[in-house]
């Protein structure tokens, strides 16, 4: 008897290259007055992702500031948080923001930044 993978299950459902990037990052929500420090995880042309430190409902917007090595300008800006997953023996969540609206750099600088840094991240 044969088994047989479904190989779309397991495909990479993204729309852009991510890379694994470890560096700080800051975040508030739109109604609060204060600023959480984390870290990231990975980034992509179409959003970053970071660990928090309780759930947070998917679709709830945020502004974030995050310094990369090698670039002068903090990236910044409004986005929306796309998925949550919850990590496993922790009370930690790492999330995933989808960018809506980007102030210090374009998103062509962050393309050159990923093509800087090729360490491709396959993970969640």
């Amino acid at each position: 008897m044969a088994f047989f993978i479904d190989d779309k299950q397991n495909a990479e459902r993204r729309e852009f290259r991510r890379i694994k990037v470890s560096s700080p990052i800051e975040y508030k929500f739109l109604n609060s007055e204060r600023f959480v420090n984390s870290v990231t995880c990975d980034i992509s042309e179409g959003g970053i992702s970071f660990i928090v430190d309780g759930p947070v409902p998917i679709g709830t917007h945020l502004y974030f500031r995050a310094r990369f090595r090698n670039r002068p300008q903090a990236i910044y800006g409004i986005a929306r948080i796309a998925w949550s997953a919850k990590i496993p023996y922790s009370q930690q969540y790492k999330v995933g923001l989808e960018f809506r609206e980007i102030g210090s750099i374009s998103k062509a600088d962050i393309v050159t930044f990923i093509q800087e840094n090729k360490t491709p991240c396959f993970s969640s």
